[in-house]
């Protein structure tokens, strides 16, 4: 099974056992926290290219949001400069 339907099934299985349970209104979504938690393992990968990172931004979506891409952006530069 390919991983990201591994994870699909997680979140299917973790929303059926709180259903009909309270809880709190989540900020970020779970695919949301996947890909911050992603994006930050490109910055700390000393393989990852500036092209590549770039691209999964592009994946993401990221790109379409100003403030968050110049955020993203600026944090490539701050780990590992303009190369």
């Amino acid at each position: 099974m390919a991983e990201s339907d591994e994870q699909d099934l997680q979140d299917i299985r973790l929303e059926e056992m709180t259903r009909g349970a309270k809880r709190p209104v989540k900020a970020i979504t779970i695919a949301r926290q996947r890909q911050i938690r992603r994006l930050g393992l490109m910055l700390a990968n000393p393989d990852c290219d500036r092209e590549t990172y770039l691209q999964v931004i592009h994946d993401f979506g990221l790109h379409e949001q100003p403030d968050l891409y110049q955020k993203l952006l600026s944090l490539w530069r701050q780990k590992r400069g303009d190369r």
